[in-house]
């Protein structure tokens, strides 16, 4: 087997890794090197099909850039605008539970954790089961607004509800008129 049908045949697999794997591109320019270093040197061969391949793998090459310099430059442009899918920047806009009374400060449940809440400048206190909004993270600490309840929705009743203070869990007694 020819030199030049080796170094084709990686410049094939490069291609083909850069569509499977992130790495940036780098993949992609040595695939479309290798591709035309296996074409040149087809040229140079004295094999009588290496004419036609060599200029097969430099067309090939060329193809190959076009279609990657195109395609890399559309999915940049669409995900460039994108907001950020992690981290804190992620919480920002959420919606989260109060866990204890925030006025100004308190704790507030989000996606699974509980996390230190503040309220947010000129937002009025919040008690406990209000949902609140995240308008931004400092530090490991939420600052939250409340959230306004849908018309004709109020508040549910805590009536019945169990008393964290008991030493045995139950419900609260209710007072009942005789």
């Amino acid at each position: 087997m020819e030199a030049f049908v080796i170094i084709a045949l990686i410049g094939i697999g490069l291609l083909a890794a850069e569509l499977l794997l992130p790495t940036g591109g780098i993949l992609a320019l040595l695939g479309i090197a290798g591709l035309v270093v296996g074409g040149i040197l087809a040229l140079g061969s004295s094999d009588s099909a290496a004419d036609w391949i060599g200029g097969a793998l430099i067309t090939l090459a060329v193809l190959s850039g076009i279609s990657f310099f195109f395609i890399t430059r559309r999915v940049v442009r669409t995900t460039r605008f994108l907001p950020k899918r992690g981290g804190t920047e992620e919480m920002v806009g959420g919606e989260a539970e109060a866990r204890s009374s925030i006025d100004p400060a308190g704790k507030v449940f989000m996606r699974g954790t509980l996390w230190s809440a503040r309220l947010a400048d000129g937002a009025g206190p919040v008690g406990f089961g209000d949902k609140v909004q995240v308008e931004a993270v400092d530090g490991l600490t939420l600052v939250v607004r409340p959230v306004a309840a849908p018309a004709g929705k109020s508040k549910p009743s805590t009536q019945g509800s169990i008393n964290p203070g008991s030493s045995t869990p139950g419900l609260q007694p209710t007072s009942k008129g005789s």
